[in-house]
Formats: structure tokens, sequence, C-alpha cells
């Protein structure tokens, strides 16, 4: 009976509680569990963090150089600051706030995530302020480098190419007779908020090129300058590329159905004329199956300093002025008589007399030897020569 009773108060005595040795082991594994759950936390944080940091460093990449994958019916239409302004931003600061007036400024191109805060987007997601190079964007506030690169060289970004061919109606190029009288002009962001033109004359073969073009949807047009037809497209460039482009007029300008006007007599150009050299000869044939009257003309050559007194074609002196003003570059004049090219005809120009001043006599005689010259008609007929040496 004694031993059943003391059976019953252990059992009792059991069922009343743990011991010292189950607590104290409770306790260890709970304290196991909550290390493992902080640690795990902050692991998560991290990641977390890291993961914000990425994607505000892709937004500060787009802000910069663009975002390719927005786009208008198949071409890009997003390259950021760049594309607008033509030049990489000093600092981030560029990219919320117009670094000067510039009026190609179209930001802010990224924008702050907390009104309180207007710096946020400077910084990473430990509150560390980015570093910018101009070429990458690199977070540190992790403990290491998040390095975001958007260019291996400035040059991918702002020094791209653009070639192309211009071509008539019917797709004949220029040739050596009408090169000269096409203009192919391409305005792009000059870096520090404004525009500029580049402006070339394609080959003969209507290719042409032009260097150091930054990204972005730029405007390239071709003039032919005669009769002012002029064709306009905007061309995409792509960092570390060159675009092409094929500029066709919508009529026949120089095809073989086009009426060829006048055309300048290959090898006809001299120069000539008592002290030697001092006058310029070309000859010039109507082309085309109808008469053509010029009433102005223009000549031009960049060097050497020279003016002349007199203009004849054929017999006929059409510019007299032997004294003082003399003939001046790049100045159009009225013939005194105007002049009509039968169909089939040729007839000579002759510039006389260039001389270094453009008083009185007019000084010393200038040679012409070797002088790029140029002439335009009242008709739209532009001819470029380089003189030969003086015989």
């Amino acid at each position: 009976m004694k031993q059943e009773y003391c059976a019953d108060r252990e059992m009792a005595g059991r069922e009343a509680g743990f011991t010292l040795v189950e607590v104290v082991l409770v306790l260890i594994i709970s304290a196991i569990l909550v290390t493992v759950a902080l640690r795990s936390g902050v692991s998560i944080s991290d990641a977390a963090k890291v993961e914000e940091t990425k994607q505000e460093m892709e937004s500060l990449e787009f802000a910069i150089v663009g975002n390719p994958s927005l786009q208008n019916n198949g071409v890009r239409a997003d390259f950021g600051y760049v594309g607008d302004v033509g030049a990489l931003p000093a600092n981030l600061d560029a990219l919320v706030a117009n670094p000067g007036g510039y009026a190609t400024w179209k930001g802010p191109y990224v924008k702050t995530r907390f009104s309180q805060t207007s710096d946020d987007y400077k910084r990473d997601a430990w509150g560390v302020l980015y570093s910018y190079s101009g070429l990458a964007v690199t977070s540190s506030g992790s403990g290491s480098s998040m390095v975001r690169t958007f260019g291996n060289s400035v040059d991918d970004l702002l020094r791209n190419t653009v070639t192309g061919n211009v071509l008539d109606y019917d797709g004949t190029p220029p040739g050596t007779i009408y090169k000269d009288s096409v203009r192919l002009s391409l305005t792009i962001p000059d870096g520090i908020g404004g525009t500029t033109t580049k402006t070339v004359a394609p080959a003969a073969s209507g290719y042409f090129s032009i260097d150091s073009v930054p990204i972005g949807n730029q405007s390239l047009k071709a003039v032919y300058v005669p009769n002012g037809d002029t064709i306009a497209t905007f061309i995409s460039i792509l960092r570390n590329s060159s675009a092409n482009a094929e500029l066709k007029f919508t009529n026949n300008l120089w095809g073989t159905s086009a009426s060829v006007g006048l055309v300048l007599v290959n090898n006809s150009d001299s120069v000539m004329g008592s002290p030697p050299c001092t006058d310029v000869v070309f000859w010039i044939t109507n082309a085309s199956s109808s008469a053509i009257t010029v009433s102005t003309f223009s000549f031009t050559w960049p060097s050497p300093t020279a003016y002349y007194a007199r203009v004849q074609i054929d017999a006929t002196t059409v510019f007299d002025k032997d004294g003082s003003p003399r003939g001046v570059s790049g100045t159009t004049y009225t013939m005194t008589t105007p002049q009509t090219i039968n169909s089939g005809q040729s007839v000579r120009f002759r510039i006389q007399d260039f001389r270094q001043n453009n008083s009185g006599s007019g000084g010393s005689p200038v040679s012409m030897s070797g002088a790029s010259f140029t002439m335009v008609l009242s008709n739209g007929s532009i001819f470029t020569v380089d003189l030969p040496s003086c015989p």
C-alpha cells in the first residue's frame, strides 16, 4: 500500500512541471531559433536593398542614355539626356535640374522617390551617394561595389557616323556635274544646350559621310541648291554605330530624262592673261533642248585675295569695273546685257585682270594659278573647278 502511494506521488510530480534541465534546454533551443531568424532577416533585408539599388542604377542609365525598349513604330524613341543635349551630364544633378538654361534639355529624366528627400535618386538603398564617372554609376553602400556601365568610351555615345547616298527620282546619282549642287545637312545637339548643323557635299556617286554625331534621333536634309528642292528625314543614331540613309528627291533632277541645262566643258578651264595668269577662262555648253538666258553671276574663290576688273562672255563685256570698286569674291552682279545661250551652243567666260586691291587701279597683279573657283549663274547652275597651274 505504501509503495503504491509513492508511485502515485512521483507521477503527480512529473505532471506538475518541467525539470530544470528541460527548461534550460528549451531556452537554448529558443535562443538558437531566434539567432537563425535574425540572421535570415538581415540576409533578406540586404538582398532587397541590393535589388532596389540595381533597379535605381538602371533608371539612372536610362536617364542618361535612354531606354532602348521605348520605341515608336519600330524606331527607338528615347535617348535620354545625351540624345537631347549631345553631351554626357557633368553630374547626376543635371538629370533633374537644367544645368544652364539649355534649350534642348527636356528633363527631369529621373524622379525622386520621396518628396521629403530631394536627392534620394543620388543615393543607393543604404543611403550612400552614388559615384558617377561619366560612363558608369557605382554603389558602395553594401560594403562592396556594384557598377552599372553604359558605354565603353565617350566616342560610343558622342562620335558616331552617318553615311548614305543621295539620288534623284529615278535613282541616278548626281555625277561630277551636279555633285557640287547638292548639300547634305545634319542638325544635332551641340552639347551646351543648342544645336549645330553639319553640312557636306556628296561624291559623284551620291555617297556622303558625316562624323562626330551623338546618339539620338537627328534631322537629316538634302537640298538641290539651284531650285531649292529639299528632302528631309529623321535618322536614329545608336551607340558605337554607323547609321545609313538613302535620300531620294521627288523629281528627276539629273537623270537621263531630266533637262540637263548648262554644263561645264571638260578641261576647258585655264589661267592666262598679261601679266601672266591674271585671267580665268572656261567654257559652258547648253546641253538642254531649249535656249537658256542668264542675267546674273557670282564668282567665289577662297584664296588668293584678289579683285577682278571685267567679265566677258564670248566677245560681249557683261561687267566692267576697271577701277574702284572691282569685282569681289562671293558677290552677285547683274550683267549689263543678259546673255542667251542657245541649245547646243558653247560660250566662253573670261574673268579678267585680277589684282590685289579693290581701290584705284587695283594695285599689283595677282596670279590665279591653282585656285579653286566656283561660278553661280542666275538659272541656278553652279560650276566648281580647280584651276590648273600657270603655264
